[in-house]
């Protein structure tokens, strides 16, 4: 039997708003942040199976595309694009993983015609943007809130489900090496294997289909590998040719190079989107809440993981990070 991660009501009252909503409601829309990562794609894709075992319809849509590395996952191919989104009005939209409605990318245009917006999310900074929230910052994934739908709808879960669940929490918890793995994390997960799930195939797919263009993009970030603060804070950047459009680059996870470094507590890794526009990714092993640093340059995230986006030239964003940091190393 699956572990049972079943949640006291009265403590928990807009969760099972959100499962009256799902069964009350008929048309949905499904998306979560923009830069896609094995918790929001899982969390899409787990929740709209449980909406069509409801004979509801659904449309899934994220502003860019699948990472390939997900393309294991049964279903991606029903993830729209918002490029190929036809004209559409969902009755309600649900946005998973996101911390506010900006980071859902162009996709917000749509969910501003729905009547009613749910938000399920595990990012502490999230800004209750919905009609309905549910905000759990303790859960190690939005996949791990998502999938307590399944046991507050009664529904039985089936193998696909089980892979998403188990994925979604692999990747957020860094294959269970970050501080957000807990004992319900790896109960699920261990549940989800008796479901399936062969953890052996969902490694493979994660960590060895590397393209020849992404391990040459993290050696030339790995070049520009510096350390500040006596060596407790390390960073990196990857220019803006190696992310350009018709590259099979995979940045995820190249930040956590920086984490086996011995004697640093924050990492940053900037990652040149396009000229002069950086997407900056922060880790901390221990004291530093980088969600307090983020979100004094416009982003959030979580007390050890957290990213912003920032304007200027490498030096110049680089610099606005550390003046930040040194009241905190």
């Amino acid at each position: 039997m699956y572990y049972n991660n079943k949640i006291n009501k009265e403590e928990n009252k807009k969760l099972y708003k959100i499962a009256e909503i799902i069964k009350e409601k008929d048309n949905f829309l499904i998306t979560a942040h923009v830069n896609s990562d094995g918790d929001s794609i899982s969390s899409i894709l787990l929740l709209n199976d449980i909406v069509k075992q409801f004979g509801k319809k659904a449309v899934i849509c994220i502003d860019d595309n699948v990472p390939e590395k997900f393309d294991f996952l049964p279903g991606t191919d029903n993830i729209v694009p918002f490029d190929e989104l036809k004209p559409f009005t969902p009755d309600v939209t649900v946005v998973l993983d996101a911390s506010n409605l900006h980071r859902t990318g162009r996709v917000q245009s749509i969910i501003s015609r729905s009547e009613t917006v749910l938000s399920i999310d595990h990012h502490g900074s999230n800004d209750g943007f919905g009609t309905v929230n549910f905000v759990d910052s303790n859960a190690s994934s939005t996949v791990e809130i998502v999938y307590r739908l399944i046991n507050i709808l009664g529904i039985d879960i089936t193998k696909e489900m089980a892979l998403y669940v188990y994925n979604g929490i692999v990747c957020d918890t860094g294959s269970f090496s970050f501080p957000n793995t807990t004992e319900a994390s790896l109960a699920i997960c261990a549940d989800m294997v008796h479901f399936g799930v062969e953890p052996g195939f969902v490694a493979k797919n994660l960590y060895q289909r590397s393209s020849p263009d992404t391990l040459r993009a993290l050696a030339a970030s790995l070049s520009t590998l510096e350390f500040h603060f006596n060596g407790k804070v390390g960073c990196m950047h990857l220019a803006n040719g190696f992310v350009s459009k018709g590259n099979n680059v995979d940045t995820e996870g190249f930040v956590d190079y920086l984490l086996s470094v011995e004697g640093t507590e924050v990492e940053f890794f900037m990652i040149e989107e396009n000229p002069g526009y950086f997407r900056v990714s922060l880790r901390s092993k221990e004291y530093v809440d980088v969600n307090k640093v983020a979100g004094a340059l416009g982003g959030g995230g979580h007390p050890r993981a957290a990213g912003c986006r920032i304007s200027g030239n490498v030096d110049d964003v680089k610099e606005k990070i550390l003046n930040i940091l040194k009241s905190y190393v």
